[in-house]
């Protein structure tokens, strides 16, 4: 069965979509692998996604704030789907992805900001994880949707 790599955008690359990164690997079983990346991502994670992912009973070993053009690179894990978690005008013009990969906008936060206080970290946290259990449950990346592309 074709695993499909699923990368996760937001702007700083710094809260949403390393916790998107984080939930899908942990869920998914090795049947999906996840990666995240941004236009301008900051040096560090902020310290909410540590907070979050800790108190889910996951760990944040291996993740970190990464520009995501290094997906575009030919050695790099070729995204299958890309999936935009938030509004942004920076978030619109992408990199020349290898491949055409699916495109998903979920916009999970409607700004550039990244939460400011444990509540709303947890409340988009929650988003991610609902729209990651609805996409995997009706089959969003299942190996038919990728079976196109292969024969191209």
């Amino acid at each position: 069965m074709t695993k499909a790599n699923v990368l996760f955008v937001c702007v700083d690359n710094s809260f949403l979509s390393l916790a998107a990164e984080a939930y899908l690997n942990h869920t998914s079983m090795g049947e999906l692998r996840a990666f995240s990346g941004g236009p301008l991502p900051r040096e560090e994670m902020v310290s909410l996604t540590k907070k979050v992912l800790f108190a889910s009973g996951m760990d944040e070993g291996g993740l970190h704030p990464k520009p995501w053009t290094i997906f575009s690179l030919p050695h790099a894990p070729q995204p299958d789907y890309i999936i935009r978690l938030q509004t942004s005008v920076l978030l619109d013009k992408q990199p020349m992805w290898p491949g055409h990969p699916v495109k998903l906008n979920w916009d999970i936060c409607l700004d550039e900001d990244v939460p400011r206080n444990i509540k709303e970290a947890t409340d988009a946290f929650r988003k991610i994880k609902e729209s990651i259990d609805l996409a995997t449950s009706s089959k969003v990346f299942s190996s038919d949707s990728l079976n196109w592309r292969a024969a191209c």
